[in-house]
């Protein structure tokens, strides 16, 4: 089944992480370290965020057909991703500033980054389902633009 293109999830990985990224600044829900995240690593932080969740959703769509295997593949993948970046981070003894951000999140949301990861990565799966059978690919990149404009917003505003 053929319901994804690239730039249908690259789109919707853009919508997703704005969204979630506007979430998580407005209420706080996201912690301390979310809002060091945006601030010390700006669009960088926003870009490892969208490509990540690209990245994982793009294997999903290639190893398995069909929505609901996609939806199971790709929380299988974000949960190997997740705690195999986890346990590399714990890991690593580094200065890096990077890393030890990842620690200190790590340490402060805990299981929740799972769960938080797994719905973006299905959210993403989702509504690329839907604007890939919507619209033309010349209507979405417009639209990733858009929402890319408003995530460089949000990052430059908390």
């Amino acid at each position: 089944m053929k319901s994804h293109s690239l730039i249908s999830l690259v789109f919707s990985a853009i919508l997703v992480d704005t969204l979630i990224g506007y979430y998580l600044l407005l209420s706080n829900r996201g912690g301390k370290y979310i809002r060091e995240w945006y601030n010390q690593f700006t669009i960088g932080a926003y870009i490892m965020d969208v490509l990540s969740i690209v990245i994982g959703t793009f294997l999903a769509t290639k190893i398995s057909s069909g929505i609901y295997y996609q939806i199971l593949t790709v929380v299988i993948i974000g949960l190997i991703h997740d705690i195999t970046f986890g346990y590399f981070v714990n890991k690593i003894q580094s200065e890096s500033k990077i890393i030890n951000l990842f620690k200190n999140y790590a340490n402060e949301n805990g299981v929740n980054i799972l769960i938080v990861d797994a719905i973006m990565l299905v959210a993403t799966l989702l509504f690329s389902n839907y604007f890939y059978k919507l619209t033309s690919n010349v209507i979405i990149s417009f639209l990733s633009i858009i929402t890319t404009y408003i995530g460089l917003f949000m990052i430059y505003s908390f």
